[in-house]
């Protein structure tokens, strides 16, 4: 009542200027929060998603070249060979989301049966380059009747990662094994689930492993047969591909407040104006600084990504900021306008102290709304 009782000095247009102003703050923090919360909600909702369909033996992921088994399977009357493959994970030697790639150290191996297959000389890494390739066991066989070979390999492999809930993003680090020289109806992958695992030395900065490595063999089809002249149809542009992912995500929230607190400072520091005299020169000069203080941090937060058209998670956090800031500033134009008359002076003072809790809370709602609906932590 008290503070509604401090307007009644206004003139109706004055009235209407400072209802018309709070609606605009209230209306501005409502929407950033609905929009920003949304569109990182669906961001990772379509993530997992897709992390599923990656691992999914019958799925094909968005974007990806699709197949269909029976269709394979009609244009392949040729025996199969099985191939069992597994994969240790033995270290991450550096992984960069700026880079978009990350290098694996790792082992694998193959178990088999037809004598003239020696599927350790013919895989390939898909999506990435093979550093070094050594053998530590050769073609060798078992007293099963089993041939075996095992090697260590370091590869450099390609990953767009998705960055839009950067620094609260998750990722599935995948390895891609296919055979390279027969076709899906000659041989095909079989996962080693019992054997493949990942080293506890495995250790990624910035990143916890989340949970077991995930296995799965499926179809990779090709949209051309590179100009194979044997024509063996869909069948020959398809081959197996074994598939290794690892599901990562930040440990804490250390890296979110380490990349903001300059950004949180500078909102902070602007608040103060509403603390000093309506009529005061110190409030618009105080905003100033705290303007270019939180460009300065977005200059700074937008380093640690790559240059990429999607409206990140990142900056919905320095667009809010410094869009508050700015707000700000016209606030203390407006307090300052209506306390340019005498009898206003009260009625500035009490808008004041209405838009600074109107900033605070508005603030810290959506700033908390856009960290839980990226987080998966």
């Amino acid at each position: 009542m008290g503070l509604i009782k401090g307007f009644k000095c206004l003139s109706a247009g004055a009235m209407f200027v400072v209802v018309l102003w709070l609606l605009v703050i209230s209306g501005f923090y409502t929407f950033a929060a609905y929009q920003a919360g949304t569109i990182l909600s669906n961001n990772k909702t379509t993530s997992a998603e897709r992390h599923a369909a990656r691992m999914s033996e019958d799925k094909t992921e968005a974007a990806k070249t699709s197949f269909d088994l029976s269709l394979i399977a009609a244009d392949a009357p040729v025996e199969v060979s099985k191939v069992r493959v597994g994969i240790y994970l033995d270290r991450v030697i550096g992984l960069s989301t700026k880079s978009t790639d990350w290098t694996a150290d790792f082992y694998v191996w193959f178990r088999w049966k037809d004598k003239d297959l020696d599927p350790g000389n013919s895989f390939q890494v898909i999506g990435g380059e093979i550093l070094s390739k050594n053998e530590i066991t050769a073609k060798v066989k078992k007293e099963n009747g089993d041939f075996y070979s095992l090697y260590r390999v370091t590869a450099r492999i390609t990953k767009f990662f998705n960055i839009m809930r950067y620094p609260l993003d998750n990722h599935m680090l995948t390895i891609h094994i296919e055979e390279e020289k027969r076709a899906w109806h000659h041989v095909q992958y079989v996962p080693d689930v019992d054997d493949s695992k990942h080293s506890s030395r495995v250790k990624i900065p910035g990143y916890m492993i989340d949970g077991d490595p995930l296995l799965v063999v499926k179809p990779h089809a090709y949209k051309s047969d590179r100009g194979d002249p044997t024509g063996e149809g869909i069948a020959g542009k398809t081959y197996s591909q074994f598939i290794y992912g690892l599901d990562i995500k930040r440990p804490d929230w250390g890296l979110y407040f380490k990349m903001f607190q300059g950004l949180f400072a500078s909102v902070a520091i602007a608040f103060l104006a509403f603390l000093f005299y309506p009529t005061s020169g110190e409030r618009i000069s105080l905003g100033v600084g705290a303007f270019f203080a939180s460009v300065a941090s977005s200059n700074l937060n937008l380093r640690q990504i790559p240059g990429v058209s999607m409206v990140t998670m990142t900056d919905m956090m320095n667009g809010i900021a410094m869009a508050t800031i700015f707000l700000s500033l016209w606030a203390s134009v407006i307090s300052a306008r209506l306390a340019a008359n005498e009898q206003y002076i009260e009625a500035s003072k009490k808008l004041d102290t209405i838009m600074l809790t109107i900033f605070v809370i508005g603030y810290v709602t959506a700033n908390v709304v856009i960290a839980l609906s990226a987080s998966v932590i």
